[in-house]
């Protein structure tokens, strides 16, 4: 036995050795075709230490460049960059080639096919400009030849999102780009490429430059005397008036126990409890309540051993089930009262350092201490569409129960996660991840928050605010067991619209037939013989008859609204 293991062994390593040695001087890697002017990677398989020789033959046989000429090689793969030029700097003619690798004794060879010169940036320079929160790209550019010019502009943090100057003429020396949203100030890469009308791309230009991030705005909610004063009761989230910013009364709701449905195990606060239109655990299931998370009303106690309740419904609901995707009661989120067995109700006593409250209604996140509110950050809840009514977030009053962290949603990355509502979790605005540049682009959502986006989750702005208060500062402040109260939307009138600007603060038009109002005097939607904006008004002046035709513009975004708009819509809410 012993000795036929030793023989298959023996057998084995000659193999092996025999397989080594016909694997041999090897190209592993090589471009299907090569375009002058943009370097591309040709590997080798070295099966010993040599001294390498590496060239590019033309199709007679002379050489038309030498890559490596006797440099030392290790075994093992080797690495050439090649940018299709030849030794005197000029792009060598269109055609075919042949690579031909010298190592020791051993000769490889492989098929190279040159094609046209790729497009190329010669020179570049960029500069970015601040207007109204935006940011405006100017590049200075010299080009080999007209293509599209595009590119990433990457932040200090790595994040990143794409740029589109659009396309440019071999001609052209300048190409300017507005709109663009940064998070941070800093130095960041602007990462240039040209594309000709073939899909050709050169090599990107790096530029590095300095940009200021504007401040988010800190939004400020209105604090009103409150319309069913008599009927609030300190502490009460079922009782207290939604849509009244009376930071005093909130903290007491936010510090105050709440009543939950207890769940069991270490998966408690993923159970979920069926709401009953009647006190029998056999009554047809109207909606769900999530464990230990959720809080619920206790309208009346029975001494049958069963509570009537009231609830907002975490279910999926019945669209959910009818399409076919799973178990769903009710309508996602609609108020619900119905019945628990008593003995299933808890009490969860809340910490104290902080509170959290969301308003659906305007998209914004409070962050609240014993002494006020702290800081204002945008967020994203649930957009419930007709197709999928179930991305709707549940109103009501929970807690942050544990820190999930980061985890993906499709091909979305979604960091610094906390639940809050089984599957509803409280994170950062998400990102989707380019594998090929190793960046994060948050282009995608980011946009949309202050505005309904989500399937259900809540997410939370990461670009610091003036407070320099973000999503990864909740993460890290934050304790688990906060409160976090959110307010819904229905039946609610608009909230309390301050001026966006001074009454005295200038704004330009043209005289000369002009039909827009600007905030940039130098708005780039104008035609330069037009620049600067000799027309100058203030934003009360836009109520009077002279302005009356005058309409925002669209690309440097004044104020949308006149002040006598914006009266008129506070008096209807109620202000």
């Amino acid at each position: 036995m012993r000795f036929r293991f030793l023989v298959m062994l023996a057998v084995f390593l000659a193999v092996g050795a025999l397989s080594a040695r016909a694997e041999g001087l090897a190209f592993t890697h090589v471009p299907d075709t090569l375009y002058p002017g943009k370097a591309e990677r040709i590997e080798l398989r070295l099966p010993a230490d040599a001294a390498l020789t590496l060239e590019v033959l033309a199709a007679d046989g002379s050489t038309a460049v030498t890559l490596r000429d006797h440099v030392s090689a290790s075994q093992g793969p080797f690495t050439a960059i090649f940018n299709g030029n030849g030794a005197d700097g000029s792009p060598l003619a269109p055609g075919s080639y042949t690579l031909r690798a010298l190592a020791n004794e051993s000769t490889a060879t492989h098929p190279l096919q040159i094609g046209l010169p790729a497009p190329r940036i010669v020179s570049a320079q960029a500069k970015g400009m601040l207007t109204n929160k935006e940011i405006t790209l100017t590049a200075d550019f010299s080009l080999s030849a007209s293509g599209t010019l595009s590119g990433l502009l990457i932040a200090p943090d790595g994040s990143a999102q794409p740029v589109l100057f659009g396309p440019v003429s071999a001609d052209d020396r300048q190409a300017v780009l507005s709109g663009i949203q940064i998070a941070v100030s800093g130095t960041y890469t602007l990462s240039l490429t040209l594309t000709d009308e073939n899909g050709i791309s050169g090599n990107s230009y790096q530029l590095s430059l300095e940009l200021t991030a504007p401040a988010t705005p800190k939004p400020r909610p209105t604090i009103r005397p409150s319309q069913t004063a008599a009927e609030t009761v300190p502490g009460d989230y079922w009782s207290m008036e939604v849509g009244n910013y009376d930071w005093a009364a909130i903290w007491k709701v936010m510090i105050s126990p709440m009543t939950i449905v207890q769940g069991s195990g270490k998966q408690a606060e993923r159970q979920t409890y069926k709401l009953r239109a009647a006190p029998d655990t056999k009554a047809q299931a109207i909606g769900l309540i999530t464990c230990e998370t959720q809080g619920v009303h206790v309208l009346e106690t029975l001494d049958s051993g069963w509570s009537r309740v009231e609830v907002f419904n975490s279910s999926y609901g019945e669209a959910y089930a009818s399409s076919g995707k799973g178990s769903g009661y009710g309508i996602t989120d609609d108020l619900l009262q119905g019945y628990v067995e008593t003995d299933r109700l808890g009490t969860f006593t809340p910490r104290t350092d902080y509170g959290l409250l969301i308003d659906k209604k305007t998209q914004e996140l409070y962050i609240l201490t014993e002494n006020g509110l702290l800081s204002t950050l945008l967020v994203s809840t649930g957009f419930a569409s007709a197709s999928q009514p179930w991305n709707e977030t549940p109103a009501g009053e929970f807690y942050l129960s544990s820190k999930v962290g980061d985890f993906p949603s499709g091909n979305l990355i979604c960091q610094y996660g906390m639940r809050f509502n089984n599957g509803d979790i409280l994170h950062q605005v998400p990102y989707i991840y380019n594998e090929k540049y190793d960046l994060k682009d948050f282009s995608t959502c980011e946009r949309y928050l202050g505005e309904k986006a989500s399937h259900g989750c809540v997410r939370v702005q990461r670009k610091a605010n003036d407070d320099g208060i973000n999503m990864k500062w909740i993460w890290e402040n934050v304790p688990i067991r906060t409160k976090l109260l959110i307010w819904d939307d229905d039946n609610r009138p608009d909230p309390f619209m301050d001026y966006p600007l001074p009454g005295d603060a200038i704004l330009y038009y043209n005289p000369n037939g002009g039909q827009y109002y600007h905030a940039d005097q130098n708005c780039a939607s104008i035609k330069n013989r037009f620049l600067p904006l000799e027309g100058t008004v203030t934003y009360a002046d836009l109520d009077l008859p002279e302005f009356a035709k005058l309409t925002p513009c669209k690309h440097c975004n004044p104020p949308a609204l006149r002040m006598r708009e914006i009266d008129a819509l506070n008096a209807e809410n109620g202000y």
